[in-house]
């Protein structure tokens, strides 16, 4: 029995390159065993350059095929509800990207079948694991910084730097602005948890 832990990917757009497989590929606990794609001939490139094992076009061919432990889900928003749901059902681990679902009653549905079949699931904020937010929230639970109650920090990003992602840097798109000033309530009296400054 191995000690890493089986991954399958769902989704091979840019999110999955820049947000999970570099750092998979480089997690000496992590084994990236197959990539899920809507093209094939993208998704095996996909795989290729990550040196993933095999290349699929559904869910389906995974959880029949594969033996896994966790599947990540970088697929469009309107999929990760059935994706989620066919992974939570084989008794799979799921990240799941946000959305988790087209609606509270879906996000709800995964949340009850993750309970039933005694996984772990996560909604990731990416910046809630990123290195000066981790180290923020132990000065917190050293006791080093007080309780906090707001919080407004400012996140910049070289997205658009070398005109690759140009569309998702410019000003008026809505998938990315090149600062964004994050502000958030934080403490007993907040009633959102999802942010990473929530957890502080």
């Amino acid at each position: 029995m191995s000690d890493k832990v089986r991954v399958g990917v769902v989704g091979t757009s840019w999110w999955a390159d820049a947000m999970y497989l570099r750092a998979l590929t480089g997690h000496p606990l992590a084994d990236v065993r197959c990539a899920v794609g809507s093209r094939m001939d993208h998704t095996q490139e996909f795989a290729r350059r990550w040196h993933i094992p095999r290349a699929f076009a559904t869910i389906e061919e995974i959880l029949d095929s594969e033996r896994l432990d966790a599947v990540i889900v970088a697929a469009p928003n309107r999929y990760h509800y059935p994706i989620t749901m066919a992974a939570l059902e084989c008794g799979l681990h799921v990240l799941c990207e946000k959305r988790l679902g087209m609606s509270s009653t879906e996000a709800r549905r995964s949340a009850e079948a993750a309970d039933r079949a005694g996984v772990i699931t996560l909604g990731p904020f990416t910046y809630g694991y990123m290195p000066a937010i981790r180290y923020l929230k132990e000065l917190v639970d050293d006791g080093y910084l007080w309780r906090p109650y707001h919080l407004n920090r400012r996140y910049f990003a070289r997205y658009g730097g070398n005109g690759d992602y140009e569309w998702r840097s410019t000003s008026t798109s809505l998938a990315w602005a090149p600062s964004r000033a994050i502000s958030a309530p934080i403490g007993p009296t907040s009633p959102a948890r999802s942010s990473a400054t929530s957890r502080l």
